[in-house]
């Protein structure tokens, strides 16, 4: 006499006995990480590193593209093997990892740009049951609206479209994301890891040293750097002695402007080029307020906000994009380009600035790099729901 074993509930029976923590997805981001340095390359890294701690899991494949800031997005031949060699690589990792869930960042409104998505969605979509777009660019829905042509948007809707969750950093820019018919949208502000307090309080404002503003990023037209020299500029004029800190990369369009500054009056405006780490902090605590003037069609939330912000620093920022969305309503916010607003606002953000700790607090409570994690896993989740 055989006894009979019922086999049929042994997959469930195995199933319940399995830890909880296990993690339900299996996420394969495919994007670039530092080197160099910028702020979608460090919030791929942050969740990279972030990610499992919260269940899921992550492989990552490093689709590094740029090798310098003076790299990130122009045209070589050599990017386009990087991005194949990437797709192989993805691909590969899908099946011997087990990932079904692809994470990637998708372009802002560039030609050359969108048709790298379109060669890693054609190699690698296909293979995925998932896909999660995290559009720390901006621009590329209206692209696709105003400039595209009729092929191109029906390339990029095929390709790209449809996706099973858009992240997007602010509500305002899920207009962007909800062109190409995402399944779902969910809104995670950047975060970053808490510097601390300044070690050194500002010096008085009584000196010319102390009236001082601080420019980070790019140094470019339509990050607002030459608006900014020309608001100072007519400070100045007025009588108000302030001067800025220029603390990126320089481009070639600005130099004729910042040497003809320099010659007039070379205490109007100094150049660090760029910045990190401590250097970062000692400009930070040495400066008055921090200024982002920018009308950068491609910008979404700036990490260089978040940095103020953690370091307590009065704000000027124009309103564009997500910037109106990332700051209290301590920090001035002005129209784009218009230089006059702009002169008026740091003069008034110098005679009234924000209670001590106001903006640091407001930073604590809404862009650490834990509040940005958790954010990220748990819009990731709404995809096993």
């Amino acid at each position: 006499m055989f006894l009979r074993l019922d086999c049929s509930r042994l997959p469930g029976i195995i199933a319940a006995t399995r830890p909880h923590s296990k993690p339900k997805m299996k996420l394969l981001v495919l994007a670039q990480t530092p080197p160099p340095l910028h702020g979608q390359s460090l919030m791929v890294r942050t969740a990279v590193d972030g990610l499992p701690d919260e269940e899921i899991a992550v492989e990552h494949v490093n689709l590094s593209l740029s090798h310098s800031h003076a790299d990130i997005g122009r045209w070589r031949l050599g990017k386009l093997f990087a991005v194949i060699d990437a797709c192989l690589h993805t691909v590969a990792r899908r099946f011997t990892a087990g990932c079904d869930t692809l994470y990637y960042v998708p372009a802002p409104g560039k030609r050359g740009a969108l048709y790298r998505d379109w060669l890693v969605m054609l190699l690698c979509r296909v293979w995925f049951r998932r896909l999660v777009l995290h559009w720390h660019a901006v621009g590329l829905g209206e692209w696709l609206n105003i400039r595209a042509t009729a092929p191109e948007r029906l390339v990029t809707h095929w390709l790209l479209g449809r996706a099973d969750l858009a992240i997007v950093l602010t509500p305002s820019l899920a207009a962007d994301a909800q062109v190409l018919n995402p399944r779902r949208v969910a809104v995670v502000p950047n975060g970053i890891a808490d510097p601390g307090p300044l070690s050194a309080e500002p010096r008085s404002s009584s000196t010319d040293a102390r009236r001082r503003i601080l420019f980070l990023g790019a140094v470019s037209r339509d990050k607002g750097a030459l608006v900014l020299l020309e608001a100072v500029q007519l400070l100045r004029r007025r009588g108000v002695p302030f001067s800025v800190v220029f603390a990126g990369p320089v481009e070639a369009e600005m130099q004729p402007a910042l040497a003809a500054a320099r010659q007039a009056d070379p205490t109007a405006c100094s150049l660090a080029g760029f910045v990190s780490g401590a250097a970062k902090r000692e400009l930070l605590a040495a400066c008055d307020l921090v200024c982002l003037p920018t009308f950068y069609r491609n910008e979404g939330q700036p990490l260089v906000l978040l940095e103020a912000l953690a370091a307590d620093r009065p704000l000027v920022v124009t309103a564009w994009r997500g910037l109106p969305e990332t700051v209290p309503p301590t920090a001035a916010i002005v129209a784009p380009s218009d230089v006059v607003t702009l002169a008026d606002a740091l003069a008034a953000a110098l005679r009234n600035p924000p209670p001590p700790n106001a903006h640091r607090d407001y930073f604590l409570a809404n862009f650490t790099q834990a509040h940005h994690v958790r954010a990220l896993a748990t819009a990731l989740r709404q995809l096993d729901q």
